[in-house]
């Protein structure tokens, strides 16, 4: 019988309190792309085409020539007192109003009290960026999860779709099999508000909640979240229909970046809990509620040794996944500060991996 993850948790969080896990930051070679330049040779071109390593004939890897070819400089008081103006405009204007949000919680209140007064063994999940407070105006899509007991997935959406277009709810409802999950798509008749509903999506449910503790350890936590969604919706890199990625990626890139640095602003909580030689883990369903209590209160004790503006924390944000990490060699993880390798998932790709935190979920995104 395997041993249950959660059974020896304490002794692992006393443990863990003792050793400190060498984080991959440090694990990297980094010197300034100023100084790597200064070391390369005159590039020649021999001819245009590309060698297996995406490279061209004759020219430095990209490792010895840095990710950038502008070096972020200390920025002076102004930059980031003007930074600081920028972000507040822009937050006020991106994020999703407290108006907005109130209007989207009645609506949610009147899709759950329609599917109960059907279906009273539902289970009504809201989850996504609603959940953890980090929903943009624009789109501003809702998402609810729906479960029936022993109904199957496909099932479940055709009877919702079937009790949402009886009512006077929404003016236009439809399965959408495309979205991965399959999902329903309605548009709300008032307010004009786009939902959508999934059925049995738990890994979306649980990674949401996750995110959310994470937001309870540090105030500055949910701002930098907000502010790398809006970057990432500004620069269209958010539709991974198209190609891109998903939007909770940029959330795990937050964590994993304020868990990097040193003193680290966020702890890993999946070390905290299962023990740093336990880690990555792999989750099963009946886990989950422990580890998110053990989370919480985790939360309340938890106190960052890192005084960092929030300004200057975006700046190293994107300097960090620019000049730092190396996206060929390592995966985004929020599981554990130290370093887990593409090799070792059977990864060989040069894009970027983003690790879920629950289960084998990656998404990937040439860097």
């Amino acid at each position: 019988m395997d041993e249950d993850p959660l059974k020896n948790s304490l002794s692992n969080i006393i443990s863990n309190q003792r050793i400190n896990p060498r984080p991959l930051i440090e694990c990297l070679d980094i010197q300034s792309t100023f100084e790597k330049r200064k070391k390369n040779k005159i590039f020649e071109r021999n001819d245009s085409s590309r060698s297996h390593d995406d490279q061209i004939d004759g020219s430095p890897g990209k490792g010895e020539v840095g990710r950038s070819t502008v070096d972020i400089r200390e920025p002076a008081p102004e930059h980031l007192n003007a930074l600081q103006n920028a972000f507040n405009k822009i937050l006020n204007e991106r994020l999703l109003s407290a108006n907005s949000f109130k209007l989207r919680k009645i609506v949610f209140n009147k899709i759950r009290q329609l599917i109960l007064a059907t279906r009273p063994d539902c289970q009504i999940n809201l989850y996504g960026s609603i959940l953890f407070e980090c929903c943009l105006e624009k789109p501003g899509v809702m998402d609810i999860d729906i479960q029936f007991k022993q109904t199957l997935q496909y099932d479940t959406l055709k009877e919702l779709l079937e009790i949402i277009t009886k009512s006077d709810l929404c003016k236009e409802a439809r399965i959408n099999t495309e979205h991965k999950p399959s999902c329903i798509d309605l548009i709300i008749n008032e307010p004009n508000m786009r939902v959508r509903i999934t059925s049995g999506y738990n890994r979306g449910i649980n990674l949401s909640k996750l995110i959310r503790i994470y937001t309870k350890f540090d105030s500055r936590v949910i701002k930098l979240l907000r502010l790398f969604r809006i970057l990432s919706k500004i620069c269209n890199i958010d539709k991974p229909e198209l190609g891109t990625l998903h939007p909770i990626v940029y959330h795990i890139m937050v964590i994993h970046f304020l868990q990097q640095i040193d003193p680290p602003i966020l702890p890993c909580l999946h070390e905290y809990v299962f023990g740093i030689d336990h880690v990555p883990v792999t989750m099963n369903e009946n886990h989950y509620s422990e580890f998110f209590h053990i989370c919480n209160e985790y939360s309340r004790e938890w106190k960052s040794k890192n005084k960092t503006e929030i300004e200057m924390l975006f700046l190293q944000l994107l300097s960090y996944y620019v000049k730092i990490f190396h996206a060929k060699q390592f995966v985004v993880s929020i599981q554990t500060r130290m370093p887990v390798v593409k090799i070792d998932k059977n990864w060989h790709s040069k894009k970027l991996l983003v690790e879920g935190t629950f289960h084998s979920l990656s998404f990937f995104f040439p860097f």
